[in-house]
């Protein structure tokens, strides 16, 4: 079989279509010496500058990238302004201009090549879906999910806002990124559900099987690993105390929403509240200091809003009261508002 050279290898890097032993023979390259991961870094930039070119529809980008390629081998003493300038009869004005830019880093803002596609899932409803690289993902009432049309090579990156529960697909060499704002969960292959629904300044991430990294900071370049996670464990991130705390707890809690069950174990007044909103896209509040104090333990799986408000008017001193639906312009109606009182 032919031993394709490393130059012929990198555009088919970029682009992740290479197979297992050619990555790894890339990314051994790449780690050997200083002046590889050099060469490597200036083939990347060409390569974005190249890629948005591409849909322009007027170049062959690999072809171009491999006769870069070429030159930055015969030349690695250049500094890349003098590469660009040795391979200007290749890739034409405009080419260079992109390459350019990526490489030095312009404070213009970036045009983005990464095509991305958002899912939701509307309030008092639940989905589920298979993101392009076989990992499943479960998402919760009023969350939505944004991910790459495309994963490239090194990470597969989404963005969470709302709760979502992740089967994901293992590949250790191309971990697996949830951003879920200040905190950032890494994952190869395990299985976990985050949270972190705007308005409630509290991020949650449990833990189900395998291991996860939390961290803040870009991956690729300022990553500040916080800590790891073991099954079973809760991570709580208080946004206004800036801190994160730990917890052993029971994760079928956290977790059987997925499955339509309505699971409460010792949850304060609030907690049962804030989760009955979301379930089934209400306005429930609270009147009476006690009822902070009050806490749950119960499941549901079939029953209405108002069977649960009964049952729960059944084991504390509560009283509850439904407020008439308004209709609004657009001929919808608001939100069903409900009072629960302190008897």
């Amino acid at each position: 079989m032919k031993i394709r050279p490393i130059e012929e290898l990198l555009p088919s890097y970029f682009n992740g279509v290479l197979n297992n032993d050619e990555r790894e023979k890339v990314e051994t390259w790449k780690e050997a010496i200083k002046e590889n991961r050099q060469i490597f870094s200036d083939s990347l930039k060409a390569w974005e500058g190249i890629e948005y070119l591409r849909r322009m529809k007027k170049y062959n980008t690999e072809k171009a990238l491999k006769k870069v390629n070429l030159r930055i081998e015969k030349s690695k003493s250049l500094k890349l302004f003098t590469i660009l300038q040795k391979v200007a009869a290749i890739l034409i004005l405009p080419l260079l201009v992109a390459t350019l830019y990526f490489a030095t880093k312009s404070p213009t803002p970036k045009i983005a090549v990464t095509e991305w596609h958002t899912i939701k899932t509307p309030a008092g409803l639940r989905s589920e879906y298979i993101l392009p690289d076989g990992t499943k993902v479960y998402l919760n009432s009023k969350t939505s999910l944004s991910y790459p049309i495309a994963f490239n090579s090194y990470t597969r990156n989404v963005k969470l806002n709302g709760e979502a529960y992740f089967e994901v697909v293992e590949n250790k060499k191309q971990p697996f990124i949830v951003n879920t704002g200040k905190i950032k969960v890494e994952v190869t292959g395990t299985e976990f559900k985050a949270s972190n629904y705007p308005g409630e300044d509290l991020t949650e991430i449990v833990l189900v099987s395998g291991k996860i990294n939390l961290f803040q900071g870009d991956y690729s370049k300022e990553k500040e690993i916080l800590s790891s996670m073991i099954p079973g464990e809760k991570a709580a991130f208080n946004e206004k105390e800036n801190k994160i705390y730990f917890s052993k707890v029971d994760v079928e809690k956290y977790i059987s929403w997925k499955d339509g069950i309505l699971m409460f174990r010792d949850d304060s007044m609030q907690d049962v509240v804030r989760r009955l909103n979301r379930w089934f896209n209400v306005d429930i509040k609270l009147t009476g200091n006690k009822l902070k104090d009050y806490v749950y333990t119960a499941t549901f799986q079939d029953e209405s809003l108002i069977q649960i408000l009964d049952l729960l008017k059944m084991s504390a001193p509560i009283d509850y009261s439904i407020k008439c639906r308004k209709r609004k312009s657009d001929n919808t109606f608001s939100k069903m508002k409900i009072e629960i009182i302190q008897k």
